[in-house]
């Protein structure tokens, strides 16, 4: 174990390190390729808790799903957070969200709404699963399954540019951190598009 206690930053960059890794993306390739007709929140969740554990854990690190805190709206109850990498000093509690372009929430603003009444969570990770919705569809029917996923594909980038205003308008509360994009070919070319968050 190491001696010196790293911050919750510093946990964190660690986070966004694995999520940038070569080995992120061959696992998220065959999540995929097994998971593609689900929403894929809770799986990658699962891979982040996992990838960080194996590297930190010695190191008096880990990372836990559904993480447990008080609320500080209602103080004899407590909520859980997505995803904490904790140490015996600090915590870095992190909410995911897992969505498409054309999801309504994007357009309502309810990611921007969430993080400033989630008081709780240090961090908002908002995942946006993106591609060709034809190709989707070709494979979702050779398998004989239905999805909507589809249909909330986008082929521009109204949905992008519409996400990052309403992040960049938190200027305030949060630090809009530098969006990750990673592509994978497993079933189907799918891009995953990472928008982060950071309270101040």
């Amino acid at each position: 174990m190491s001696d010196s206690i790293r911050t919750k930053e510093e946990m964190f960059d660690s986070l966004i390190k694995i999520i940038k890794s070569k080995r992120f993306k061959r696992k998220l390739a065959k999540l995929n390729d097994n998971f593609f007709n689900l929403k894929q929140e809770i799986q990658i969740r699962n891979l982040l808790v996992e990838l960080f554990n194996k590297k930190f854990k010695k190191e008096g690190e880990r990372a836990i799903a559904e993480y447990r805190v008080p609320n500080k709206k209602a103080s004899n109850k407590n909520i859980r957070i997505d995803l904490a990498l904790v140490n015996t000093n600090k915590k870095a509690l992190i909410e995911l969200k897992y969505l498409f372009p054309n999801d309504p929430q994007i357009e309502k603003e309810s990611l921007k709404n969430y993080f400033s009444e989630r008081e709780e969570c240090n961090y908002l990770i908002a995942i946006i699963c993106n591609g060709n919705k034809h190709i989707r569809e070709a494979y979702e029917h050779y398998w004989g399954i239905e999805t909507i996923f589809s249909g909330r594909y986008s082929e521009d980038s109204q949905w992008k540019e519409l996400l990052e205003k309403q992040f960049k308008s938190l200027e305030s509360k949060s630090k809009y951190l530098e969006p990750i994009e990673i592509t994978v070919e497993k079933p189907f070319e799918t891009t995953y598009h990472f928008f982060i968050l950071e309270r101040k």
